[in-house]
């Protein structure tokens, strides 16, 4: 797989999210009802933890490791969610930026992108940048209204 479109992929949905989430009052970044239980603030932390994620993966990938094994994805969601509601906003947003970080350094450092590792990468940060994108943009009109 190209890295450059990667990257490039990454950056435009990485850059749409901030701009739906910077489109957020202040007061209700942390309000839930973005999706049933999460506010923005959650999604974002979210989305920062599954960019590290990613980001570990490929690190063992290119390390010639096992990827982590399969686990309850849904409990392992409801765990990171919780951890999330302790921290301020600044500090999610520090994670989540470093958790991006994490994932494109990682892609970088690969000598080959194989499909596996580019689809891996697709999955945690285009398409769940994009997913989540889409509901605070809904969840930031609706409060308009």
């Amino acid at each position: 797989m190209d890295r450059d479109v990667l990257l490039g992929r990454e950056d435009e949905a990485w850059s749409a999210l901030v701009g739906a989430f910077d489109g957020v009052p202040e007061d209700r970044r942390e309000v839930e009802g973005v999706v049933p239980g999460w506010s923005v603030k959650d999604l974002v932390w979210h989305c920062g933890y599954w960019a590290d994620y990613v980001g570990d993966v490929l690190e063992r990938m290119s390390a010639g490791q096992p990827e982590p094994p399969d686990q309850d994805w849904e409990a392992l969601n409801r765990m990171v969610a919780e951890d999330g509601k302790g921290k301020s906003w600044d500090d999610v947003i520090v994670a989540a930026e470093r958790g991006r970080d994490r994932a494109r350094a990682a892609l970088l450092a690969m000598t080959e992108v194989t499909d596996s590792a580019g689809s891996e990468f697709t999955d945690e940060t285009v398409d769940h940048y994009e997913e989540h994108t889409a509901e605070i943009v809904a969840f930031a009109a609706a409060g308009q209204r």
